[in-house]
């Protein structure tokens, strides 16, 4: 984005009405810099508009003290290697004689300690991402260029553990240097005119870099749900139904080892919670026998559902959608066939789809990158080990739940609720729970680490995160009430239930939980109607409420009192 870009996007949202606050900490002039993070903030997010307060020049330490008192939504810590010791700038008369740059690591090692103690105090307040080092150092040692100086790997001794500990601070979020070095090559960062001149030390091209960097860290995408892979030629070498179950291969002496590599990281994703299925046009029973295969880096079990026939893909892949209960706005399909690949995107124009080019290790390479990009997350959660286990017992509860006249399914799962409502910001998965779930949404409203974090601060708020566990195991944390207690009444800004929670009634124990554990009066729902929240439109409908009205509707106890009754009554 060039400067000229920035400043016209910048100026289309100055009348905003949704304006969010991004605090920049930096010890050089933010000049540029400023500008770009509001232009690819706004491309982000076409209808808000960034405010960047900034702090002092050349103090890095009080900065980030000031940061702390801002009421910023988030902040940008960007480090460079004069604010750990002058005398690593171009702007210092200190130097750096060789005498004295033990002075200057023994400067940098209490620095970085001081800096970590800033960002524990920082992150209680606000999210951050903190950016390291971007810029060349220039002078650190008496060897040619092309040498490392013992103290020069030193220095990069001390910052890469400063970054290990600073990315163990939760809400801390460090920038990887190998994705910010495709945007911005080291040779092209430093503009030493400006950075004498006006103390601003980057050229246009590698602010804008950071910039983009600095927002992706600050609001990152939500990630992907579940993954679909082809077989033949994908996620194995070969066509399983000419070849024999021992023909297909993925191996380095099969000189097939690109397969085997995607298949270990299907087996990273499955590790991280993502749901994986298999489409292929094959015999079910040869491919049933090829997943027994003990060699496997991915073990069989960790795909379901398995669907193998010779229709369309796109037919498999509708099955497999129902079966996890997700749209396909949330799902990754793989395949080796281009016209296998068009074929599922005109079926489902949301999905994202992926070729997969076993000639070609580069771009498979880069597949397994873009796959990194699209499910990756801050943390992993204890739930995201009980996921795929979860949906096969769901698989067999729906059919059970459907065919069931009255209360007596439900009550046989023996299930158990617990509801705990510890405001914890290290607790990210109710966060989680809340931006990726769709059917079972109060409103759609995506809420950033820094709203859900000032939602955690507020003395008259209520988060209440929800687990389930029955006879079928444990399906962890699935479920998510929050909102503040106004006068009587609670006002619910945001409800979420997980798909795989569906057909348990649980819905109903987390409103009787709000009434009768919190003894209000009435619930005020923050709803708004989107295209996926039909489920929880039919809920409110059979309360009584009115499901397409896009505002606010109360709720009160005698009517789910009734409610109750009702439900009790037909159960008999």
């Amino acid at each position: 984005m060039t400067l000229s870009q920035a400043l016209a996007l910048v100026q289309r949202r100055i009348d905003a009405a949704q304006r969010r606050k991004i605090f920049l900490a930096c010890g050089f002039q933010p000049l540029h810099l400023v500008t770009l993070i509001q232009g690819h903030f706004a491309e982000r997010f076409p209808n808000q508009a960034a405010e960047i307060p900034t702090g002092t020049y050349g103090d890095i330490e009080g900065t980030l003290a000031t940061a702390s008192r801002c009421e910023a939504e988030a902040a940008a810590v960007v480090i460079e290697w004069s604010d750990l010791d002058p005398r690593l700038g171009l702007r210092s008369a200190g130097g750096w004689a060789i005498s004295g740059q033990a002075d200057i690591l023994k400067t940098c090692h209490e620095r970085f300690a001081r800096l970590l103690g800033g960002l524990r105090a920082l992150v209680t307040r606000m999210p951050v991402a903190l950016v390291p080092p971007t810029l060349p150092l220039q002078f650190l040692g008496h060897t040619a260029s092309w040498q490392s100086s013992s103290n020069e790997l030193e220095l990069q001794n001390q910052l890469a553990r400063f970054l290990a500990e600073a990315a163990l601070i939760t809400g801390v979020s460090v920038l990887r240097p190998s994705s910010l070095a495709r945007l911005s090559p080291e040779a092209s960062r430093l503009d030493a005119l400006m950075e004498l001149r006006a103390g601003f030390p980057y050229t246009i091209a590698h602010a804008s870099a950071v910039a983009s960097q600095v927002v992706k860290l600050l609001f990152p995408p939500t990630p992907m749900k579940g993954l679909i892979t082809d077989l033949d030629e994908t996620f194995w070498s070969g066509i399983v139904g000419e070849a024999g179950v021992r023909g297909v291969s993925w191996s380095l002496a099969d000189h097939t080892q690109i397969h085997g590599l995607y298949q270990q990281m299907l087996g990273h994703l499955s590790e991280m919670g993502v749901l994986l299925a298999m489409a292929s046009k094959n015999e079910f029973a040869v491919v049933e026998q090829a997943l027994r295969r003990d060699d496997l880096l991915v073990p069989g079990k960790s795909f379901f559902p398995v669907i193998a026939n010779w229709g369309p893909k796109s037919h498999s892949i509708a099955e497999i959608l129902r079966t996890w209960n997700i749209g396909a706005e949330c799902v990754v399909f793989v395949d080796d066939s281009a016209m296998e690949i068009d074929e599922v995107r005109i079926a489902f124009p949301a999905m994202t789809c992926l070729q997969f080019s076993a000639k070609q290790p580069a771009k498979t390479l880069e597949l397994f990158e873009k796959m990194r990009d699209l499910f990756g997350k801050p943390a992993i959660h204890p739930e995201d080990a009980l996921r795929q286990a979860s949906i096969r017992a769901n698989a067999a509860v729906q059919p059970a739940a459907g065919n069931s006249l009255d209360g007596e399914f439900v009550r046989g799962l023996q299930g158990r609720l617990t509801f705990d409502c510890r405001k914890d910001p290290a607790n990210k998965r109710l966060l989680e729970l809340i931006n990726k779930t769709n059917q079972f949404n109060l409103n759609g409203v995506r809420l950033s680490d820094g709203e859900w974090l000032k939602l955690l601060q507020d003395q008259n708020s209520l988060v209440a995160g929800v687990s389930y566990q029955d006879k079928f195991g444990p399906l962890g944390t699935i479920g998510v009430l929050a909102g503040r207690h106004v006068g009587g009444h609670f006002e619910l800004t945001s409800w979420v239930l997980s798909c795989r929670a569906f057909s348990r009634k649980i819905e109903h124990h987390m409103l009787d939980y709000l009434f009768n554990h919190l003894h209000v009066a009435a619930v005020r729902l923050a709803f708004r109607p989107t295209d996926r929240n039909q489920p929880l439109q039919q809920h409110l409908d059979s309360l009584g409420l009115d499901g397409d009205a896009n505002a606010e509707m109360l709720l009160g106890r005698e009517q789910f009192q009734n409610h109750l009754e009702d439900l009790d009554r037909k159960s008999v």
